[in-house]
């Protein structure tokens, strides 16, 4: 096995741990909770990639369910949390191959990336509590629905603000032991004129 293949695995169990203490960082609601768990899986999107985030929403925000006893929310909890970091992994790799060198703009449409994941989310429990909740149906649902919405937006503001002012982004380059997405990209686009001039001479 690689290496870098054993730091994403590493990373990726370290970030499901993460995203299930922060979901214990809870505040209970009127049927649900209050929590930060969000903040982990947009790093984890970003950083690992959508299929990592993936993994690290499902897993670690069902962990979290399971240890609050909202055990009747897990499944729910799985498919949504996955679905968000999927989201948000993907929107970030089509952002980054744009705007990776304008750093403000980058930070700021990222932002817009992890609400909309945010929102995909609180519209996710907005359903499943409109199925589970016997009594006051939709309700219950609409009620939590602002909520939600809330602890996506403000998750997704301080993820950018630990990516891209606290610099986690390069912390993790460091110790994950691969080249800054950056280099990449510059080391593609010389090759790219390489292979233009070449044409040309041909």
């Amino acid at each position: 096995m690689s290496s870098n293949k054993t730091g994403a695995i590493v990373f990726t169990a370290v970030m499901t741990a993460l995203t299930t203490v922060f979901t214990l960082i809870s505040i209970p609601l009127a049927s649900g909770y209050y929590n930060f768990g969000d903040i982990a899986i947009f790093m984890s999107s970003a950083l690992l990639g959508p299929l990592c985030g993936a993994i690290v929403g499902g897993l670690g925000a069902a962990l979290g369910d399971v240890c609050l006893g909202y055990l009747i929310y897990t499944p729910f909890t799985l498919a949504i949390k996955a679905l968000e970091g999927l989201i948000s992994g993907l929107l970030f790799n089509i952002l980054r191959r744009f705007v990776l060198q304008k750093k403000g703009l980058c930070a700021t449409l990222h932002f817009f990336v992890c609400a909309l994941s945010g929102l995909v989310m609180a519209l996710g429990y907005f359903i499943a509590e409109g199925l589970l909740l016997s009594e006051d149906k939709w309700t219950g649902g609409i009620a939590n629905l602002p909520f939600n919405i809330l602890q996506g937006t403000i998750s997704a503001a301080l993820a950018v603000i630990l990516l891209y002012l606290c610099r986690v982004n390069y912390i993790f380059e460091k110790f994950y032991q691969r080249k800054p997405l950056k280099d990449k990209i510059k080391k593609q686009n010389n090759s790219d004129k390489s292979n233009d001039g070449n044409d040309r001479e041909i």
